[in-house]
């Protein structure tokens, strides 16, 4: 997922010839909602699992 974001940033920006269907601007649009949903689960474990730890050591 990251990989086809990615991707599509560097050819539209250094592309003149890039082109994007709406459709794939959607698609892309969801996918970038999902990393963002992913990295705020994984960001937030990680955040409370420090705070645990620094907690404890009190």
């Amino acid at each position: 997922m990251f990989e086809k974001l990615k991707e599509a940033y560097v050819k539209a920006r250094y592309s003149k010839h890039y082109r994007i269907t709406g459709e794939e601007l959607a698609w892309l649009g969801e996918q970038v909602g999902e990393l963002g949903r992913v990295v705020h689960a994984i960001c937030a474990e990680r955040i409370a699992m420090l705070e645990d730890t620094a907690r404890e050591a009190g």
